[in-house]
Parts: structure tokens; C-alpha cells; sequence
């Protein structure tokens, strides 16, 4: 009975939850805002999903921006040129002061979509997206989320006896105050190292095999792959000596500042020590929500992980 609508709709194309697409961080289409009554602040690159169970997102304005709003009271959107794409309600949680400006954290409590017809987002996310571990709601709220492209980073830990790289897109990088908000899993082995020693090594994507990344990505923190048994070569970071893979066009070397647990991910705020830059303006892969990438002229790299 579906078919001749996934037909209608979606016509032969695979329905995920995202599509993946290599980009140059200029290349991104999409811009978000933080909207308190009539003001409306770009925060594209100044914001970060943080966790997924709650839903909570941060996001950072310098103390000029913060001063002009009540950045308690705010909406966030999402558009591509003059096109509203999403809309996520949000509530209040704290600020975090940093040297130019503030982080606010908040809790998202509801969300609108605006992508593609009625239609289209009731079969996506009733049908064609059903899981008996995500809801209705959780659906939604994720292709809003993802209705900016998320970057996806390769994370390198090692210590003596110890070591582990993985991917992840639940983070993001503000330059102005070069510091890294990243959002891992709470179950994760290697959280708790992180946060003994204060160190961690952001890579970019720039020329890695999406299979390489699904490996990475499913391989335990308890007894991640061997060294020599990996498919890629590897060199240490200047600084802490963590492996930092050959497909990488750059690094940078985190101090763990501040740590706080969000519900199923613990934030945490790193300050960059050293950035290295192998290759000239590398490129990342993204995850882009279905129904955006949909609107977009994005190319699409086959798979998910």
C-alpha cells in the first residue's frame, strides 16, 4: 500500500534519516538564528547540538549580542535563503561565560517543521522513519536539527595503555574563542579518560572512505581495532602524541576545560592548545536531514552510519 506513495513522493530514492555530503565549510547552504521578538542573530557557526536524550542545544553570542536580546526568551530557525525550514522552541538552562562572549544551553521542547508538504513529513516520519526506539517526536525533532548539515569529526584518544578513534557530529567549533563543545556518549569508555587527562584530538573528514568511517564508528571503545589492523596510516599529534589518521587535512589538540552532564551526553568544553593544518582548506563530510537535502543541490555519498 506504501509503495505507490514512497513512489508518488520519494520516487526510487532510499528514505533515511540523512543524507551524507562532502563540503567545504563554505559550501554549506543553510543558516540558523536565534530569534527573540523582532532581533534575530546569525548563530550558524556559533552553535552546537549537545545531546539527543534530552534534546539540548547550545549556543554562543558575544557580549554585544547577548546584551541586545533576552537570550532566555528565544526561538530557534532554521532557513536556506528566505525559506523558514524548521522551528525549534527552546527553554532556558544556563549560561557559561567565556572570555568574549557567553555560551547559553538550552532544552529544546518543541519543534516545527516546514520542509517539503504536510505529506511528505507525515510519511517520513510516521512510516517510512518508524523505529520502536525513536518516537514520533524524536523524528521530528532530529530532521529539524539536521536541517543545518552536521559536521562529522574523527576523535583521537591515546594513552599508554589505551587508545581509541571514533566519529561524531554532536559538536561544534567557535573560533572566536577557539574552543570546541563536544557532546559524547555517556557510555562511552573513553568519555572518562577524556576527562581524567583533559585531552582529546579533533580531525577533519577530508579524504577519508565513508566505509572507514562506519568501522570506526561501530567498532566498541571498550576493544576498539588494533592499530595494524586499520585501514588507514596514522602519525602523532605535535603536542599530546594521540594517532591522527592519513586521511586528514587537519587537527587540532583539545585541553579539556569544563565538563557537564546533559542527560545521555556530557558536554564538554575544550580549549584549542595547537591547530595543525596538513593540507590547504580540507574538506568534511556532513549529515543533512532527508527532507533538506531534498530541497538542496548537495551530492549525495551513498550510506549512513
Amino acid at each position: 500500500m506504501m509503495n505507490p506513495l514512497k513512489k508518488l513522493l520519494f520516487k526510487d530514492e532510499i528514505v533515511r534519516t540523512f543524507a551524507i555530503t562532502r563540503l567545504h565549510e563554505n559550501e554549506v547552504q543553510e543558516n540558523v538564528f536565534l530569534k527573540n521578538g523582532r532581533r534575530r542573530i546569525d548563530i550558524s557557526k556559533h552553535h552546537a547540538m549537545i545531546c539527543l536524550d534530552p534534546f539540548c542545544i547550545a549556543a554562543w553570542l558575544s557580549n554585544d549580542e547577548a546584551d541586545s536580546i533576552d537570550p532566555e526568551k528565544v526561538e530557534i530557525q532554521f532557513k536556506s535563503k528566505n525559506r523558514l525550514n524548521a522551528e525549534i522552541a527552546v527553554s532556558f538552562i544556563e549560561k557559561i561565560p567565556t572570555p568574549k562572549g557567553q555560551l547559553f544551553l538550552y532544552k529544546i521542547e518543541g519543534v516545527k517543521n516546514h520542509q517539503l508538504s504536510l505529506l511528505h513529513r507525515l510519511a517520513l516520519f510516521g512510516y517510512f522513519l518508524r523505529s520502536k526506539t525513536n518516537t514520533f517526536y524524536s523524528r521530528r525533532v532530529i530532521s529539524a536539527l539536521y536541517s543545518y548539515p552536521r559536521r562529522i569529526i574523527i576523535v583521537s584518544y591515546s594513552d599508554e595503555s589505551y587508545y581509541n578513534i571514533f566519529p561524531m557530529d554532536i559538536q561544534g567549533f567557535i573560533e572566536e574563542e577557539d574552543i570546541y563543545l563536544l557532546g559524547l556518549r555517556t557510555t562511552n569508555l573513553t568519555l572518562g579518560k577524556i576527562l581524567e587527562s583533559k585531552k582529546v584530538v579533533v580531525c577533519d573528514t577530508d579524504t577519508v572512505e565513508l566505509e572507514t568511517v562506519y568501522k570506526l564508528g561501530k567498532h566498541s571503545s571498550k576493544s576498539p581495532t588494533e592499530k595494524n589492523e586499520l585501514s588507514f596510516g596514522l602519525t602523532d599529534s605535535e603536542q599530546f602524541g594521540f594517532p591522527v589518521p592519513d586521511f586528514t587535512g587537519s587537527y587540532k589538540e583539545i585541553e579539556i576545560v569544563q565538563h557537564k552532564k546533559m542527560g545521555y551526553h556530557m558536554l564538554m568544553i575544550g580549549k584549542v592548545v595547537n591547530s595543525k593544518q596538513i593540507k590547504p582548506d580540507p574538506l568534511s563530510l556532513y549529515h543533512v536531514g532527508f527532507l533538506q537535502f531534498k530541497k538542496s543541490s548537495y551530492a549525495n555519498i551513498e550510506g549512513l552510519f
